[in-house]
């Protein structure tokens, strides 16, 4: 291919087959192979192969707003119950903490079914000084962990702004 066949009122003057090398495949092939040698090891113990449904250790999604007398921090817990929540306010940070474990064992005429799935999340948020630690608290609703913290009544003194003007 030319440089002149790029140049778009060239384009439909004359068609000129792109052929693509597989240049990617070798890779493909060998990541194919490694996981099927990672089934089949799972297999001659008669395991089932880990898969990320029966076990995850991620972060939750956060949302973060600030105003002048408080910091809100919103976060996305979903099938958790307050029990399996920790919320700890130490030293300018913000830890989230949440642990979900759920057993399914059901006994039937022609199967046995138990299956065990654990999940934690956990994040951390560092938080300025202007905090008050007194006055944090946590609501949790309908999957949604959010936690309000206070800032010092002198914070907002402390503030300076700062004009931006054109160089």
């Amino acid at each position: 291919m030319k440089i002149r066949d790029l140049i778009p009122w060239n384009w439909g003057k004359r068609q000129v087959p792109v052929r693509r090398e597989q240049q990617g495949e070798p890779l493909r092939l060998l990541q194919s192979d490694i996981n099927r040698a990672f089934e089949n090891f799972w297999r001659g113990f008669d395991l089932p192969w880990p898969s990320t449904s029966s076990w995850s250790i991620s972060m939750p999604s956060v949302d973060l707003s600030e105003t002048d007398k408080e910091i809100e921090v919103t976060a996305e817990l979903p099938g958790m119950d307050e029990k399996d929540i920790d919320v700890s306010l130490a030293e300018g940070v913000l830890t989230i903490r949440g642990e979900k474990k759920s057993e399914i064992e059901k006994k039937e005429k022609d199967y046995y079914l138990q299956e065990r799935t654990f999940g934690s999340v956990e994040r951390v948020i560092p938080v300025p000084d202007t905090v008050d630690l007194n006055s944090a608290n946590a609501t949790f609703k309908n999957g949604v962990l959010t936690v309000k913290l206070a800032k010092k009544p002198d914070a907002a003194a402390a503030t300076k702004r700062i004009t931006v003007r054109r160089a």
